[in-house]
């Protein structure tokens, strides 16, 4: 607990000033960091399920696993991330534990009902599973809305306010979902299917992660955020987001090319914009954090090549964009994910300065570097042999190092006689 009001601190955005006492501090963040062990706990099992789906026999193909992530686990970590880093660095009490549980089961009762809904064609289910996400997404929303407007440093407004443009998009995203899921396979069907995509990938996933990069590579990197990072630049960059999003989605529901490449284009400009809010990271901060670090550069870097490559097939009228978007959310969102994941899962394990320590000396993993990087190539490329292998040792290197953090908790409790 210790660590925990430690990194309450040190998460603290620059030149921010928060008015509440460190015990406020620390007390609000542990509860901060307990809802959010169980909410990226709840994520590594949908994860699982999701690595177990690109392997099993199922009907509903690539669609299946491509859902248990991007609903079950991302759209959950997102849920428990956002929470957590605002009210760490808005200096904001934590949101009411009942609330926050109630908002993770029906994201993840949602997501089981979606996918299952769907796998075994019960129309009814892949409707409740709908309402069920939006639902969740409509609590997370106000326990957002509530953090920013108790907030005592303002420095976070603007993430926070790109996360409610994120949620709708999402709304919209879902509701577009089911309906894809209901219809039939007409060019209508088709248009509703990319425009669904579209909202939920570029716009919920994008906008959210955009929004926090500036803040949460200068944690990552153990520096201070870029003084070029002002909230005005952070909005500009997220508005264009979320500007050159909806230009795509309208595209493909009136199914304009020129109005779909043009959102694109604003997308990937605005993408390389946020590049330079980025902290200008040293040979001091690589030592240290090493491939964490790299990792979250390289999906930095399939998240904006991808973004062009979606611009080019929609100006050459290619209809067929899976693998492009396959690569983007695997090279792209699963390893950033992952590389946030390797530095926030010491700091919520905590345990002391050497736990921290050894935590963070665990997670530098060159395999999961590695492994996600040639995910993404045999996810473009559609060399399903390159993809399997490197997903499977890639989600091994994850379960072993999810394990050594659990494991070293659970041991630490045991011998001070606690419950872990």
């Amino acid at each position: 607990m210790v660590e925990d009001a430690k990194f309450a601190h040190n998460a603290t955005p620059p030149n921010g000033t928060g008015s509440r006492s460190r015990a406020s501090t620390a007390n609000r963040v542990v509860e901060a960091h307990r809802q959010a062990r169980v909410g990226l706990r709840v994520a590594l099992a949908f994860m699982g399920l999701a690595a177990i789906g690109v392997f099993i026999p199922h009907d509903s193909g690539g669609w299946l696993p491509l859902h248990l992530f991007l609903v079950g686990s991302l759209l959950t970590v997102i849920s428990s991330v956002t929470q957590l880093l605002a009210v760490t660095w808005s200096t904001s009490p934590a949101p009411p534990q009942a609330l926050a549980r109630t908002q993770l089961a029906c994201l993840g009762a949602g997501a089981l009902a979606v996918t299952g809904g769907r796998e075994f064609n019960i129309d009814a289910l892949v409707g409740v599973g709908g309402i069920a996400v939006v639902i969740a997404l409509g609590i997370l929303a106000l326990i957002l809305w509530q953090i920013r407007s108790q907030a005592s440093t303002p420095r976070f407004a603007p993430a926070i306010d790109a996360y409610l443009v994120a949620i709708s998009f999402a709304v919209a995203g879902v509701a577009l979902g089911v309906t894809t899921a209901l219809a039939d396979s007409s060019s209508w069907a088709i248009r509703v299917r990319d425009t669904h995509l579209d909202a939920n990938v570029m716009g919920l996933v994008g906008l959210i992660i955009a929004a926090t990069v500036p803040y949460f590579v200068a944690t990552q990197a153990r520096m201070k955020m870029s003084a070029r990072a002002t909230p005005r630049r952070i909005r500009i960059t997220t508005a264009a987001i979320a500007t050159g999003t909806a230009t795509a989605l309208l595209g493909h529901a009136v199914t304009n090319r020129a109005a779909t490449t043009v959102g694109y284009c604003v997308y990937a400009t605005a993408l390389m914009w946020l590049v330079t809010l980025l902290p200008r990271v040293r040979r001091r901060q690589l030592d240290w954090a090493g491939p964490r670090l790299v990792q979250l550069g390289t999906g930095l870097v399939w998240w904006s090549t991808m973004t062009v490559l979606l611009a080019v097939a929609s100006l050459a009228d290619q209809p067929d964009r899976t693998n492009v978007v396959r690569a983007l959310v695997i090279g792209g969102y699963a390893q950033i994910v992952v590389a946030s994941l390797a530095y926030l899962g010491p700091v919520l394990r905590g345990g002391g300065p050497q736990q921290l320590s050894d935590g963070f000396a665990s997670t530098r993993s060159m395999v999961s570097l590695a492994a996600g990087n040639i995910a993404g190539v045999g996810a473009l490329t559609g060399h399903q042999l390159t993809l399997t292998i490197s997903l499977t040792v890639w989600g091994l290197d994850l379960a072993w190092r999810s394990l050594r953090l659990t494991s070293a908790l659970k041991a630490q409790a045991w011998f001070r006689g606690e419950r872990p």
